[in-house]
């Protein structure tokens, strides 16, 4: 009977650890989560920023309604290396800000996010995208559950990041 005693208060003991662990992870361990899911976010919206910019130097430098974009690294000392086999065609308005697309070729706004986001985000399956023309320029919502997460502005180049 001593025995049964034992092994129950063990069980019991056992038992109450693992609960208190597993409460003290998820307490821990998600507002880390939390904060890895911003900053892929606020990572995304630059790289997204970082292509519109890429389009506009190479529309600047060449005034093609066609540009090439190239995949582009830092190194520690903060050069930019091009990788000139590695390149992406954006179409360009007359403003010289990307539309991704011509009109009426496809989701714009969509090829847009894919170029930005190819290797560092992983929520794209989240990501909802809607295009549609202003006045003539192309205009990006992309949202994640129903929320407006960011929207560019083909018009004036505005990549807008909407807190919420």
């Amino acid at each position: 009977m001593a025995s049964t005693k034992a092994g129950l208060f063990n069980f019991i003991v056992i038992g109450l650890v693992l609960a208190v662990m597993a409460a003290s992870y998820v307490y821990h361990a998600t507002p880390i989560i939390e904060e890895a899911e911003k900053v892929n976010k606020e990572n995304a919206v630059a790289q997204f920023q970082r292509v519109v910019m890429l389009a506009r130097a190479q529309w600047i430098k060449t005034k093609q309604s066609k540009v090439l974009i190239y995949e582009t690294d830092f190194d520690a000392s903060g050069s930019v290396k091009q990788q000139k086999e590695v390149a992406a065609e954006v179409f360009v308005n007359a403003k010289g800000w990307p539309e991704g697309l011509e009109a009426n070729q496809g989701n714009a706004c969509e090829y847009l996010f894919t170029l930005a986001t190819l290797r560092e985000f992983d929520m794209s399956s989240d990501v909802s995208v809607s295009d549609k023309y202003v006045n003539g320029y192309l205009q990006c919502a992309f949202s994640i559950q129903n929320k407006v997460w960011f929207d560019y502005n083909a018009g004036s180049g505005v990549v807008r990041e909407r807190k919420s």
